[in-house]
């Protein structure tokens, strides 16, 4: 095989090689990850032209000041905002709630990664007079058949709506959304 030969297969091997490379880890969460159940909080999505979705966002985006751990706020605190950080979890009621931020991975299975944005007041007004955490875990929308995103779309403007979410190492994949009544 000549060098030219050589070069042309890996020229079109690395394209290849790297969308694999993009699948291995929502399937291997989708595979052997733990399953979670998330409880969702009302939204109103305002893009019309992106076909049947659901727009969500769940409650453990929006977590009470008072779990966050003293060296995150530090680093929040010198101007830093995105910030990588673990969310640990703990099954309640049947969802599974946030029980702390931390920059340090915790010791458990169950814990979601996420960027922190930024501490404040949350935008409805929820929780009265509380600061809380903003965190962005890239679960925020759910795309379904088509004609079916109706219902879903209203369950979820009335905070009806629990996710399940298959979760390994911090990473989560959505699989499911269930309306309760």
């Amino acid at each position: 095989m000549s060098k030219r030969t050589k070069r042309l297969i890996l020229a079109c091997l690395v394209p290849v090689v790297i969308l694999v490379g993009m699948t291995v880890t929502p399937l291997y969460t989708l595979l052997n990850g733990d399953e979670v159940i998330l409880r969702t909080i009302p939204v109103d999505p305002t893009d019309l032209f992106r076909g049947d979705y659901v727009s969500l966002k769940y409650e453990a985006e929006e977590i009470p000041s008072s779990l966050v751990e003293k060296e995150v706020r530090q680093k929040l605190d010198t101007g830093m905002y995105n910030i990588e950080v673990y969310v640990s979890l703990e099954l309640q009621d049947a969802v599974h709630v946030p029980t702390k931020v931390s920059l340090i991975k915790p010791d458990t299975d169950l814990y979601l990664k996420g960027r922190l944005s930024y501490i404040g007041p949350t935008w409805d007004g929820r929780i009265e007079g509380k600061e809380v955490a903003f965190i962005r875990y890239s679960l925020d929308k759910y795309f379904v058949e088509d004609n079916t995103g109706l219902e879903l779309e209203e369950a979820s403007r009335n905070g009806k709506i629990h996710a399940t979410v298959k979760v390994k190492n911090g990473y989560a994949y959505l699989t499911d959304l269930t309306v309760i009544e």
